[in-house]
């Protein structure tokens, strides 16, 4: 049985229910124009080819999202590729594929990785409109909770900067670590400053964090205590050294000899290279904290504990937020118009109880 209708731009369509029966072709009529007004029939991305879906999508987030989420959802696309085949159409994708990709992925990552890299599959196929016949068979994995984190001591961050100055291999570990603690800047943040983003000759010194590099895609421009700036002044002398010389130069250079996969594009490098940053510290930091006896520490710690710490100590949430950018729309109309002077007061109320870690860092080795 073949029916008539118009479709959503006014275009008057035939199609075919595949059905012999008269009240099963009337059901299917029924459904399929009810979807149809619903706006759930699946588009012509439906015929995409995977690969193309992915790279549109991927072209789309690289516009709207930081780079440092869009590198991840890149490298979740590649995976999507190489396990489901990247010339195949979306409509021709099922539920046993899904769960392919999950126990694919498993063999080399842990489940929250998984489900990360199946929300880029998922965004294309509700693009194409053709996720509704996925939710009810769909489960992410299960994923351990490890809870909101632990609270982080005046005591505990003088004990990481005690332990980091043991290891000059640990010494960028070391720097971040103390400018994530004073200012509250996210670990994405820190790695990509520029030299033009350092403010260090104004009375009172800040950094600029750029809004393409921020997670809430809004610029601010944290200001700098005591304990920020010698974590700042210490990188920039490593930057220098390295090769950082211009306004564009990052302050953390990428180390080439660091990419060993031969998949890397920066594979066989060696020196440093101004012109890109450091993508990671992981390993010094997971040492790191295992040599100062807090292994359940989570880097992001670091940046809760003067949001947390100066809010308690009387400052205002409005300052704080305004400090570490921790923002939403609301906050954003309410404080927009904050000063220097206010965010300069709370992060010299931090400075003030931060003395131990300054005294560490002050101190000479043994």
């Amino acid at each position: 049985m073949v029916f008539k209708y118009r479709d959503q731009e006014g275009v008057y369509r035939e199609k075919s229910t595949g059905k012999r029966k008269q009240a099963e072709a009337r059901d299917f009529k029924h459904s399929f124009l009810e979807d149809l007004k619903q706006d759930r029939l699946p588009t012509d991305e439906a015929k995409w080819k995977l690969g193309h879906a992915l790279t549109s999508w991927i072209e789309y987030r690289a516009a709207t999202r930081p780079k440092s989420t869009v590198d991840a959802e890149r490298t979740a696309a590649r995976h999507i590729r190489e396990i489901l085949g990247g010339e195949r159409s979306l409509n021709s994708i099922r539920a046993h594929d899904l769960r392919r990709f999950q126990m694919k992925r498993l063999e080399t990552v842990g489940p929250k990785t998984v489900n990360n890299e199946m929300l880029v599959l998922t965004a294309v196929l509700k693009n194409a409109k053709l996720w509704a016949s996925f939710e009810d068979v769909y489960e992410p994995l299960t994923v351990l909770k490890r809870g909101p984190g632990r609270a982080l001591t005046v005591e505990d961050a003088a004990r990481l900067v005690e332990s980091a100055k043991t290891n000059d291999k640990w010494f960028v570990a070391l720097c971040a670590t103390v400018m994530a603690y004073a200012t509250g800047c996210r670990s994405g943040e820190i790695k990509t400053l520029q030299l033009r983003d350092l403010v260090l000759d104004a009375e009172k010194p800040y950094i600029r964090i750029r809004a393409e590099n921020c997670k809430t895609r809004r610029e601010r421009e944290p200001v700098l205590n005591e304990l920020a700036r010698w974590s700042v002044e210490r990188l920039l002398q490593r930057a220098k050294i390295l090769g950082s010389r211009d306004p564009e130069h990052y302050l953390l250079p990428a180390d080439l000899s660091k990419h060993t996969k031969k998949s890397d594009p920066l594979h066989g490098g060696v020196g440093f290279d101004p012109n890109r940053h450091q993508s990671s510290w992981q390993s010094a930091w997971e040492s790191l904290k295992k040599a100062a006896g807090v292994a359940s520490l989570r880097f992001h710690d670091l940046r809760a504990y003067p949001y947390h710490s100066r809010h308690r100590g009387g400052v205002p949430i409005e300052i704080v937020m305004a400090q570490v950018g921790h923002l939403s729309a609301d906050m954003t109309r309410h404080y927009t118009h904050l000063n220097s002077e206010a965010k300069y007061e709370a992060a010299a109320a931090l400075q003030a109880k931060a003395t131990p870690i300054m005294d560490v860092l002050r101190r000479e080795k043994s």
